[in-house]
């Protein structure tokens, strides 16, 4: 109790001296280009004006065609220069498609390792995403594709922390993927958002279950929408817990947890993640908080639950939330070790998550459901704890990464 609550009376003095934290958002208006004119007026002396085409219009009946043009430019019979318009900038092609690749490298048996980049897009304009397609190499356990604000490279993969960055407002996930190949759709005129030279970052979480070396690697294309066809912007919700322990010999299930969603929310699509361990991942709608009769959404009817391949539920037409609606979930797992199993990054550790996409876009939404770490300091954590917004999302970020939560060991 005392290291957390020195923790968080220093994240939220932080925070008070910060002025706060809140979320960026912005509306998205898709508009035709307007031209703006300015009225010109031109002032003449009228009398001298008159005598001035009298005279001209009494030497151009005397003068070859070519001359009258001339003469009519310039009134006091003067040859103007001829001014050739200056060349303008052909418009910037907006591509249909943009590409990146996740370069290779080898992986030994029972190797696991997470690597990520970040590279720019080469369009030259910004576009809207309509579509995201992955195809990872063997061996992969997830991708995680981001939308970063990064100015600097990294094009070569390094080693970094899975998941970690999904916390981080300056590196927003758009698409999640566990299997092989996978594709994106987004609703008839909803799409990302990305700036020209967008940034992009890729962390690939690789695990060589194999008995020979592998190669892996990943490669991932955007299809793009037309800038008038655009309606609506999307973005992510990312929801789950830590707070679980898992026995050995046992299997465990978690409590039914919720989360709100926002008023005039559309949900497109969600997915459901555990590590291998994992049996399934369960999400229902709900009012309020959790129901004994809410309505499953998750996983699809015609797809059980793979941990190792988990199913997208794609919802058409998308769900819609009112005021106080939001998604109540749990996970599931049997633990075959000696060892108690507890929240970590690696595949011998678990996780219990999911994500929604949605739209209109109210910015990315990261909800974590403290559970029984909540009784540490009650006066400060809240139940859910939903960053951007919270003074503890900073804490969150370091207690994940360092695998600090649930009961491991």
């Amino acid at each position: 109790m005392g290291r957390w609550a020195g923790a968080l009376a220093f994240a939220l003095a932080g925070w008070a001296c910060d002025g706060g934290s809140a979320a960026a958002t912005a509306d998205v208006a898709v508009a035709a280009d307007g031209v703006a004119g300015t009225d010109a007026a031109a002032a003449a002396d009228t009398e001298a004006g008159g005598q001035r085409a009298d005279a001209v219009g009494a030497e151009a009946a005397s003068v070859p065609g070519d001359a009258v043009a001339d003469l009519a430019a310039d009134p006091d019979g003067g040859a103007l220069d001829q001014v050739e318009p200056a060349d303008a900038d052909p418009p910037k092609p907006y591509p249909a498609e943009l590409k990146l690749g996740l370069t290779p490298w080898t992986m030994a048996p029972k190797e696991e390792t997470t690597r990520c980049i970040l590279k720019r897009l080469d369009n030259e304009v910004d576009v809207w995403v309509h579509q995201i397609h992955t195809k990872l190499a063997k061996g992969s356990h997830h991708l995680i594709v981001y939308r970063s604000d990064a100015t600097i490279e990294q094009p070569e993969p390094k080693k970094c922390t899975p998941f970690t960055e999904t916390l981080a407002g300056g590196n927003v996930p758009l698409m999640i993927s566990q299997v092989a190949q996978e594709t994106l759709s987004l609703p008839k005129g909803v799409a990302f958002k990305f700036a020209a030279k967008q940034m992009i970052r890729i962390e690939a979480h690789y695990l060589n279950y194999y008995k020979d070396p592998i190669e892996t690697g990943a490669d991932i294309s955007f299809s793009t929408l037309p800038k008038d066809k655009v309606v609506h912007e999307a973005d992510m919700l990312f929801y789950g817990t830590p707070d679980f322990s898992l026995k050995p010999g046992k299997s465990t299930t978690t409590p039914w947890n919720f989360i709100d969603v926002w008023a005039g929310t559309h949900v497109f699509a969600t997915t459901g993640h555990t590590h291998q361990y994992g049996t399934d991942v369960q999400i229902a709608l709900a009012q309020g908080g959790t129901q004994t009769d809410a309505p499953l959404v998750y996983p699809p009817k015609d797809k059980p639950f793979d941990w190792a391949e988990a199913p997208m539920a794609v919802y058409d037409p998308p769900l819609q939330f009112k005021a106080g609606q939001g998604f109540q979930y749990r996970c599931s797992w049997y633990n075959p070790t000696t060892k108690n199993i507890g929240f970590g990054e690696s595949a011998n550790q678990e996780m219990c998550f999911f994500w929604a996409y949605y739209y209109p876009s109210k910015g990315y939404r990261m909800c974590i459901n403290p559970g029984q770490w909540k009784k540490q300091a009650p006066d400060l954590i809240t139940d859910p704890v939903c960053c951007p917004d919270s003074p503890l999302c900073g804490l969150i970020k370091s207690y994940l990464s360092s695998g600090g939560f649930g009961g491991g060991g």
